[in-house]
């Protein structure tokens, strides 16, 4: 499980919206990041963490800090179907454009580029809606483990 620190903004029935607490990259820590080639010059460019909804079986409140999890099986699948999906949908519809469109007589390179944008369209839509299917799945949701600075037993009397 791949565990990350956060913020509760706001709680709804079963869910909570939280703020990562550190920057995606490490970049908000580091001690060469106005050097850095990989931080951005324009400030603009510059994001903020993004609120995320999830599951909050501890129900946590606003302003508690959160360790939030989430499956380590899940986050290669969601790297996999982002980033894997929409290429392979743009080098198939490149390659099977160019050969459909010079069967037909059309050997233009833009008619294979423009066939290849539509095969990362079609990739990335694609796998928008196979994400948004999963997060109907409790197993593939990102969930709130703990509550900092809460004793992880309620309840429990120690032995004397």
């Amino acid at each position: 499980m791949i565990e990350q620190t956060a913020v509760v903004v706001s709680v709804d029935s079963g869910y909570a919206w939280i703020l990562p607490q550190q920057k995606a990259g490490g970049c908000g820590g580091c001690a060469t990041k106005s050097t850095c080639s990989t931080s951005s010059p324009f400030g603009f460019l510059n994001k903020e963490p993004q609120k995320m909804r999830v599951l909050n079986p501890s129900y946590a409140r606003p302003g508690d800090t959160v360790v939030v999890g989430v499956q380590g099986e899940a986050l290669v699948a969601y790297s996999l179907l982002t980033y894997m999906l929409p290429l392979v949908g743009l080098i198939l519809m490149a390659l099977l454009g160019r050969e459909l469109l010079a069967f037909i007589g059309i050997t233009s390179e833009w008619a294979t580029i423009f066939s290849g944008l539509a095969g990362l369209l079609g990739g990335l839509r694609l796998a928008n809606r196979v994400a948004a299917r999963s997060f109907q799945s409790a197993d593939f949701q990102p969930v709130i483990l703990r509550v900092v600075g809460q004793p992880l037993f309620n309840g429990v009397t120690p032995l004397a």
